[in-house]
């Protein structure tokens, strides 16, 4: 009982001395391990905080890298913007360009419109300028008995020719001048070419329908004369009724011209 209770005395020694130098051994070994870890728990530390920084970092990049984005979006927008604006000024400027040509094509029609009329104009002045300058178409001399104011078979065959040449014309004028030589007075010779006159137109209007409009007539007494009044013969040539037929320019007919006895 004794041996046993040395032994178990023995035993309880041998275990104290034994866990005292494990207990030794394990701190000798333990605490290098964990300066170790606690050096590498410090740089840990200062890698997760280089980490930290880094994700800042990053974080910044990205929201820089975003508000960049942004930009280039907004960038590309007004690049777009200006492109459309760019094409719509294009569009208008297409469509002033054929305005333009509109326009020009109108005034060039205006011109040309403006031309015809002022060519159209100045052919008309032209030919009213033709109407009214007259040229004469023939030109005949009847002569009357000595204080006569009828109509000789000569002097009717000399306006029957006029006559006959008038009623193939549009436009023309019958101009009739009477005449008288010198005998007798003034008053008188005034009144008896006037009547010459007057027989001549008559037998026109009678004779070939020349409207009295297209006439005109005055006896203008002894004026002009054609002789030298020397002898009763001679003056016959004053007792005379000049007919000249007129007719605007370009409807001229060859003139013809004859002269009684």
């Amino acid at each position: 009982m004794r041996t046993t209770a040395l032994m178990a005395a023995g035993l309880m020694l041998t275990l104290f001395g034994t866990g005292c130098a494990t207990k030794k051994y394990v701190a000798k070994t333990v605490s290098p391990i964990e300066g170790r870890v606690t050096g590498t728990e410090g740089k840990n530390t200062e890698q997760d905080k280089a980490i930290a920084d880094h994700g800042t970092q990053i974080d910044s990049l990205g929201n820089e890298l975003s508000r960049t984005k942004e930009r280039l979006t907004d960038t590309d927008t007004k690049a777009t913007r200006a492109g459309e604006a760019a094409q719509q000024a294009n569009n208008a400027a297409k469509a002033a360009d054929q305005k333009a040509g509109t326009a020009q094509q109108s005034a060039d029609g205006a011109k040309q419109a403006a031309d015809n009329v002022k060519t159209f104009a100045e052919g008309i002045d032209r030919r009213v300028q033709t109407m009214n300058k007259f040229t004469m178409a023939k030109n005949e001399s009847v002569l009357f008995g000595f204080d006569k104011d009828v109509l000789s078979d000569d002097a009717k065959q000399q306006l029957t020719a006029l006559g006959e040449q008038a009623k193939g014309m549009e436009r023309y004028v019958i101009e009739i001048e009477g005449f008288t030589d010198k005998t007798g007075s003034a008053t008188y010779n005034e009144a008896l070419s006037q009547r010459r006159a007057q027989a001549v137109a008559r037998f026109l209007a009678n004779q070939f329908n020349i409207p009295v409009r297209n006439i005109t007539v005055l006896g203008v007494g002894y004026s002009r004369p054609v002789s030298d009044e020397k002898t009763f013969n001679s003056r016959k040539a004053d007792r005379r009724v000049e007919v000249r037929l007129w007719v605007p320019e370009g409807e001229t007919q060859k003139t013809s011209t004859s002269a009684g006895e």
